[in-house]
């Protein structure tokens, strides 16, 4: 069954019920399945690498604390090995099965923080050699294939961020999340959701990067659409200056803004720049906070 299993998931249209049979089966069996699995991540076929990485996640969530001394030994060597996969899709997929490790099986990863954790963060950086410009008619645009990768990084810090947050190094942290606010749409929102979280975990980290995030925060609100821009990019361009314009004022909000230090002076500036050129975006956030709070 196994052996049938695992050549049947090499054709794309069985790859996603192979894994999830492949997974299972290493439940039932562990002392059998689970050094299968770890060989196999050194196959040739990409697909196969693939296959086992998302089989993985079921071994995280489908069992309970008994299967854990059967993972404990090659859990962490297993995501490191994801994690440095050649293939994008692949890498894709183990941060993914990263993110349901931290979730499902903390207290076998979190020890590891200190290995697992910069894979996930370099993932994080947008590579230039990953975007592509197509032609569409007359129109170029670019195509950035790293964007998918990237947003499955964020999500596993935000995981980790839930998890395992006292033993994550905040600043290399706090860089990457303080980056996202510039990326792409999806990003730009979960970064926001990060650091309206991070105001309370990491409060004086926050006060140290005022100056940055405004700087940050008035890029973002700055941006003008062109007169061509499409419905889609006007009601994403309002999503994320929404979402820009409710961290502003909880930052604004719990921190004092009496002080002279220069962080704070740049804060202030593009406070009052935002409550001027922003207003409506301003006090509707501030408005739907108010609401939240009754």
């Amino acid at each position: 069954l196994w052996d049938g299993i695992i050549t049947a998931s090499q054709v794309e249209d069985n790859k996603v019920v192979g894994a999830e049979c492949i997974g299972r089966l290493a439940t039932i069996d562990p002392a059998a399945y689970l050094p299968q699995l770890q060989a196999y991540l050194s196959d040739s076929s990409p697909t196969v690498r693939g296959m086992v990485i998302s089989a993985l996640r079921y071994t995280f969530s489908d069992t309970d604390p008994s299967y854990d001394v059967y993972l404990q030994p090659s859990i962490v060597p297993m995501l490191t090995t994801m994690l440095n996969e050649e293939d994008l899709n692949n890498r894709r997929l183990a941060l993914t099965t990263f993110n349901s490790a931290a979730h499902n099986k903390p207290d076998l990863i979190l020890p590891h923080l200190d290995t697992l954790l910069p894979l996930a963060l370099k993932e994080t950086v947008i590579n230039a050699d990953l975007i592509r410009e197509v032609s569409m008619g007359p129109f170029k645009h670019k195509v950035d294939d790293g964007l998918e990768l990237r947003k499955s990084a964020y999500e596993t810090l935000y995981a980790l961020m839930e998890t395992a947050f006292a033993r994550i190094p905040i600043s290399a942290f706090y860089d990457r999340i303080q980056a996202g606010v510039g990326d792409e749409h999806e990003i730009k929102i979960l970064c926001c959701l990060m650091l309206t979280k991070l105001v309370t975990l990491a409060p004086e980290e926050t006060v140290r990067r005022l100056e940055g995030l405004a700087a940050s925060f008035r890029a973002v609100l700055a941006f003008k659409p062109k007169d061509t821009a499409v419905k889609q990019e006007l009601e994403k361009l309002g999503e994320h200056n929404k979402a820009i314009a409710k961290v502003s004022v909880i930052i604004n909000k719990t921190f004092p803004t009496e002080t002279t230090a220069e962080h704070a002076r740049a804060w202030n500036d593009y406070w009052e720049w935002a409550r001027k050129d922003m207003a409506s975006v301003v006090k509707n956030a501030e408005d739907e906070l108010k609401e939240k709070d009754r």
